[in-house]
Parts: C-alpha cells; sequence; structure tokens
C-alpha cells in the first residue's frame, strides 16, 4: 500500500486557454507567489510542502502535451473528473475573504461542513475552475 508513503499533496495543475488573464487572478487576486514562468507555464507556490517541495498551483497551457505526450484534444474533456480544488485558510482569515470578494465583485457561495467542522468559501477563477478555500472551526456543530 502507497498511503503511508504520502507526506502532502505536491501540486495540481490546471490546463488553461488564457495564461495571462489566468496567471493574473492567481498572483494579484488570490496572491500565490509566481515561481516560474513562461509562455507555456506558471508555477505558484501555494505553501511549503515535504522535503524542500512546494505545494503547488500549476497552469498549463493547452498547447502542452500531457505525461502521457498526449495532446489536449486527445484527452477527454468531457470526460474529467475535477470538480474543484482547495486552499486551506486560517479561522482568523475567514470574514477578511469574505469581505474581499465581496469589495472586489467576485461570485462566491459559502457552506458548513458540520460532520468535519468545516467552513468554505467557494468562488470560481476567469476559466469557471472552482476554488475553495476552506478552514476549520471548532466552533461548528
Amino acid at each position: 500500500m502507497i498511503k503511508n508513503k504520502i507526506k502532502g499533496l505536491g501540486e495540481i495543475i490546471l490546463r488553461v486557454q488564457d495564461m495571462e488573464l489566468m496567471k493574473k487572478f492567481y498572483s494579484q487576486t488570490i496572491g500565490l507567489e509566481l515561481i516560474n514562468a513562461s509562455e507555456n507555464y506558471c508555477f505558484f507556490k501555494i505553501a511549503d510542502g515535504y522535503g524542500g517541495h512546494h505545494q503547488t498551483l500549476a497552469l498549463f497551457a493547452k498547447s502542452n502535451l500531457n505525461a502521457f505526450n498526449e495532446k489536449f484534444g486527445n484527452i477527454k474533456t468531457l470526460n474529467s473528473t475535477l470538480h474543484h480544488f482547495a486552499l486551506e485558510i486560517d479561522k482568523k482569515d475567514y470574514n477578511y475573504l469574505l469581505n474581499f470578494f465581496e469589495e472586489n465583485n467576485l461570485e462566491y457561495i459559502t457552506e458548513v461542513f458540520e460532520w468535519t467542522k468545516w467552513k468554505s468559501i467557494f468562488v470560481k477563477d476567469p476559466e469557471s475552475n472552482i476554488v475553495e478555500f476552506v478552514c476549520y472551526d471548532e466552533g461548528i456543530g
């Protein structure tokens, strides 16, 4: 079993149509640190990871081949299983983010998950990928 060998989430990679628009959203709106970029990709640091590897969000141009040398058009995008991805936040920053999204006219929804004592804010990036900001709140339930 591999489970006990996994140390954390290494990276999430999104295929994007408009690299500059998406780069601006994740760097200027969300505030992630840009660590490497070209016209075909951008890598952002989410947080420190394990053993020197950052937890990373990467944006790849749709023209890039994937790890199996497949072009984007050959990937069954209608069957994609990506629902959303979540970024952990501190409970004390929850209301700050609500105010930030409101002040910047970014559509958002909230949800409380009583069974885990999590509360979340969901937003969409410019290409409609859903980004969740989630925190633990011991006062829930």
